[in-house]
C-alpha cells in the first residue's frame, strides 16, 4: 500500500512536470530563483487564561540574546523539498516583543510586576522521512521576576525553559508560526506553574542578567580572526582556541570518513579517534561519526557551512531518482534519507530525521 502511494505521488508529479501548467510555473520559478528565504510571520491570538492568572504582571520585556539572529532556521520548499533559510518578517526583538504584547496583553494589570524573558535560542527546522513531513521548534529561555516594583529592580530567576516541539503532517512550512506560538505559550505556562517558587534566591539587576547570558561569547574562538592549527580534544579547548595537539595530518578513508593523526617531533604518527574537532589549513571541523564536518562562524554561532549545499544536492538526487524510477514503471527505491549528519543531541528531533545545522553554544554538540 505504501509503495502504491509513493508511486502515485511521483506519477502525479511526472505528469505535472510535462504539462503546460508546469512549464508556466517553471518560468515563474526561473524569474524568482534569486529568492533564498522563507519569511515567517507571527499572527497573534489573545491568550485566555483558565481561571485567574497566578502571576500579576504589568508586562513582559523580551530580551533576545540568541547566538544567531539572522534567521530562525531552515524550512523545506518546492516539490523536491529543498531547504531554504527561514527569517522573521521584522527585526528579531520586535518580532518577539510585539507578538508577546499582543498575545498576553489581556492578562496585564497596572499594579503587577514586569517580568523579563531572556530568549537564548529559538530555532525551527523540517525534515521528510518515510514520505511524511516533520517540523521542529526549539525554545530556550529564562524568566525573571522583580523582587519589587522600583524603577531599577533586582530580579530573581523564576523559570528556565528548554523544550523541543515536533509536529508531523503536511504543508508544515506554512505552520511554523503556530509552532512558535505554542512554544511561547508553553513557556508562559511554565512561568505560571513556577509562581512563588523561584529557581534562584540571588537577586540580579537586568544588566547583570544580560552580562551573564553573554559571557560564553567572550571566549577567544568568537574573536580570533585566524584559528590555531591542531586537534581540539574537548569543546573547552575549541572555545579557548587552544588545541592540545598542534601537529596533525589528515587522510581520507572510505566514503566520507577521515583519519586524523597526531605527528610527533620525530615524525611518528598516531591516529586520534577521540576529539571535539580540528583546525586544518585554516578551516574548522567538527568531528562526528568518523567524519570531519566543516563549520564556520556566523555572528555568535558556528554553523555547518555546507549544510544547504549538501542537503539540497542530496534532495535533488533523491527526487529525480524517484522520478526516473516511476517513468521506467517501477517504485522509487529511496527511503528519503538525506545522508546528512543527524542532530543526535536532540533525540526527539533526530528520531524524525532532523539534520545537524549548528553547534550548540552551551554544549558544543550539533543541533538542528
Amino acid at each position: 500500500m505504501k509503495s502504491q502511494i509513493v508511486t502515485m505521488k511521483y506519477a502525479f508529479i511526472a505528469a505535472l512536470l510535462f504539462s503546460p501548467i508546469c512549464l508556466f510555473a517553471q518560468a515563474e520559478v526561473d524569474a524568482t530563483k534569486h529568492e533564498k528565504v522563507k519569511v515567517i510571520r507571527l499572527d497573534a491570538k489573545h491568550y485566555l487564561p483558565d481561571g485567574a492568572p497566578l502571576l500579576r504582571l504589568s508586562g513582559i520585556k523580551v530580551i533576545v540574546l540568541c547566538a544567531d539572529t539572522s534567521k530562525l532556521g531552515y524550512v523545506q520548499k518546492g516539490m523536491a523539498n529543498k531547504a531554504v533559510r527561514a527569517v522573521p518578517d521584522k527585526p528579531y526583538t520586535p518580532y518577539l516583543q510585539d507578538f508577546v504584547n499582543e498575545v498576553f496583553g489581556g492578562v496585564y494589570v497596572a499594579s503587577g510586576r514586569r517580568m523579563l524573558w531572556v530568549i537564548k535560542d529559538l530555532r525551527i527546522n523540517e525534515a521528510t522521512q518515510d514520505m511524511q513531513e516533520h517540523a521542529f521548534v526549539r525554545l530556550k529561555a529564562d524568566a525573571y521576576l522583580p523582587v519589587n516594583n522600583s524603577d531599577t529592580p533586582a530580579y530573581r530567576l523564576l523559570a528556565a525553559f528548554d523544550r523541543v516541539f515536533v509536529k508531523s503532517g503536511g504543508n508544515l512550512a506554512n505552520k511554523h508560526d503556530e509552532q512558535i506560538a505554542e512554544a511561547i505559550q508553553q513557556f508562559y505556562l511554565s512561568c505560571e506553574d513556577a509562581a512563588g517558587v523561584y529557581s534562584s534566591d540571588t537577586p540580579l539587576t537586568e544588566a547583570v542578567i544580560v552580562a551573564k547570558a553573554l559571557e560564553p561569547f567572550k571566549a577567544p574562538i568568537y574573536h580570533d580572526t585566524a584559528y590555531k592549527e591542531g586537534v581540539y580534544k574537548t569543546y573547552q579547548e575549541f572555545l579557548a582556541d587552544a588545541p592540545s595537539i598542534t601537529h596533525v595530518e589528515i587522510e581520507k578513508k572510505k566514503g566520507q570518513e577521515k583519519a586524523v593523526y597526531a605527528v610527533s617531533g620525530d615524525m611518528v604518527r598516531k591516529e586520534v579517534t577521540e576529539m571535539w574537532g580540528v583546525c586544518y589549513k585554516g578551516v574548522l571541523y567538527k568531528y562526528d561519526d568518523h567524519e570531519l564536518i566543516p563549520i564556520a562562524r556566523q555572528g555568535n554561532t558556528f554553523i555547518v557551512s555546507r549544510y544547504l549545499r549538501d542537503l539540497n544536492s542530496q534532495k535533488t538526487f533523491i527526487f529525480w531518482e524517484g522520478m526516473a524510477s516511476v517513468l521506467a514503471g517501477g517504485v522509487p527505491g529511496s527511503d528519503g534519507s538525506t545522508g546528512m549528519h543527524l542532530a543526535r543531541w536532540v533525540p526527539e528531533a533526530a528520531e524524525y530525521g532532523a539534520a545537524a545545522t549548528t553547534v550548540d553554544v552551551e554544549s558544543g554538540e550539533l543541533v538542528f
